[in-house]
């Protein structure tokens, strides 16, 4: 890595929730005792007891068993993001353009100055705490699909399910699609597709079907997630999930929040947008390489860098003088 790695304008990209292991906030303050300081005082913000802070800063279970362990994972993954914003603001290193995925976004609203980060941290635990509940209407599935295109999956839920049940729900590249729907049409999908091509498959641990139409009967369960919070006019450019838009307005902040578990994701159509907006360099700030091998995914040459692993925090400092 080297100067030319870091060449502005800079977007960040805050990860969603990882679904494989990675490395754990230990491994990491290990090695930089400064990034555990600004982990501690985001969760400090919760008013969080030292037994669960521990926790938080210890433990990302990759698929959580119980409301507890979901909501511990979610809030110290938001932590660890935040943390490492803080730890690269230190080291004069700042966001141009900032987008997130999924519960990345949270701390991309955060790190636009759109809203405050003691906010965006207590609508993760609110937020964790919703999908923990006892699935009930809609409850859904959602499934990971690599190897077809985005129309490709929306015309094989077209055929095989029944209208309305089954949708793209998050576009990661142009040959990863997460779709949502009815528990009977992901099964039905799914097993299409498996006759199709017999990898590329992943069941996501959700009992809601996250990001599409299927959520609109609890739009006001949503909007109630974000009741109280503070929300601003953006001070760096926030790239909107699902349209690729620059959210530029308080108005559109609250609506894009309110919204964050009924929208679809196009992690393409965002990346198109940074790239209109003269990004040059892409950090993927928080926890695993989701977004780095997504970003690789959208264009081979693209300059990102990752930080999910703790040699990365080392050498990005020794990269930024």
């Amino acid at each position: 890595m080297n100067l030319m790695d870091l060449q502005p304008p800079i977007a960040f990209l805050y990860p969603p929730q990882p679904l494989e292991p990675c490395a754990t906030p230990e491994e990491f303050f290990r090695r930089v005792p400064r990034l555990q300081a600004f982990h501690g005082e985001a969760l400090d913000a919760l008013g969080w007891d030292i037994g669960r802070k521990r926790a938080a800063a210890q433990l990302w279970p990759v698929h959580p068993k119980t409301a507890e362990e979901l909501c511990t994972a979610h809030v110290g993954v938001a932590a660890f993001s935040w943390a490492l914003t803080q730890w690269l603001a230190e080291n004069g290193v700042a966001p141009d353009v900032v987008f997130g995925h999924s519960l990345g976004l949270h701390m991309a609203l955060a790190a636009s100055g759109a809203v405050p980060v003691t906010d965006a941290l207590e609508v993760v635990e609110r937020t964790a705490r919703f999908l923990a509940e006892p699935a009930g209407p809609p409850e859904g599935a959602m499934l990971a699909v690599t190897g077809f295109s985005p129309e490709e999956i929306q015309a094989l839920c077209a055929e095989y399910t029944a209208p309305q049940t089954a949708y793209p729900a998050i576009i990661n590249s142009r040959r990863q699609v997460v779709v949502s729907g009815t528990v009977a049409s992901i099964e039905i999908l799914a097993a299409e597709l498996r006759r199709r091509l017999p990898w590329g498959l992943t069941l996501i641990p959700s009992r809601l079907p996250l990001h599409c139409l299927l959520m609109m009967p609890l739009g006001g369960r949503c909007a109630e997630l974000v009741a109280g919070m503070h929300c601003h006019v953006p001070r760096r450019r926030l790239v909107h999930p699902s349209t690729g838009e620059w959210v530029r307005t308080v108005s559109a902040v609250e609506r894009l929040w309110r919204t964050h578990l009924l929208a679809p994701i196009d992690f393409v159509g965002a990346m198109e947008q940074m790239e209109r907006l003269g990004a040059a360099t892409y950090i993927e700030v928080g926890a695993g390489q989701t977004l780095s091998r997504l970003c690789r995914w959208f264009r081979r040459d693209i300059h990102v860098v990752s930080l999910g692993e703790p040699g990365a925090l080392e050498a990005l400092r020794a990269a930024a003088g």
